[in-house]
């Protein structure tokens, strides 16, 4: 006996798939019954139309100079040669406290290590000529009015990674984290 002598005939099979919702299995006792011969038929299926990609919001000019600025200006709050108040109008109330937190802790480190050493910091006098240079900016737009940034800063003995997170707020663009590895 084969395989196929073996196979339930429709009758068995049609109330379990209406019952279930099953598309019915095709069983074939004869070939010919469906109207086919030895050769294979071959039905050719329309592909179908490939996904639109969704539109990228347009990143703004002033993104790239905005993050530009924060990372400089963060990073000469930290180094103490530029004024917390500078960033005021560029961060939102939650970073601007936590960077005043942080150069507080810079500060207060310096100050202990000063102490420790007789009073004499070697860094005032390269404080007062801190050079940062940004070497990278890349902008990853999140919706039209969000966008995440990360920069890449070199001071004078080390690089930096700041990230930040620009949002639209009230008509003008607005730094609500950053993050200064």
């Amino acid at each position: 006996m084969s395989a196929i002598s073996h196979l339930p005939t429709t009758a068995d099979v049609a109330p379990l798939a209406k019952v279930s919702g099953a598309p019915r299995p095709l069983l074939l006792h004869d070939p010919t019954a469906l109207g086919r011969t030895d050769e294979a038929t071959v039905l050719s299926l329309p592909r179908p139309p490939a996904p639109m990609p969704s539109p990228e919001p347009v990143i703004p000019d002033e993104l790239e100079t905005l993050a530009r600025k924060v990372a400089r200006g963060a990073l000469e709050v930290l180094g103490g040669t530029r004024p917390l108040q500078q960033m005021a109008r560029m961060l939102d109330a939650r970073s601007y406290e936590r960077l005043q937190l942080r150069s507080n802790l810079v500060r207060s480190i310096e100050q202990t290590r000063g102490s420790a050493s007789g009073g004499r910091t070697g860094s005032s006098a390269s404080r007062l000529h801190r050079n940062v240079l940004i070497r990278s900016v890349r902008i990853c737009p999140i919706t039209a009015s969000i966008f995440e940034v990360s920069v890449v800063a070199a001071e004078q003995q080390r690089a930096r990674a700041i990230a930040l997170r620009i949002e639209r707020w009230r008509g003008q663009w607005r730094v609500t984290e950053l993050q200064i590895g």
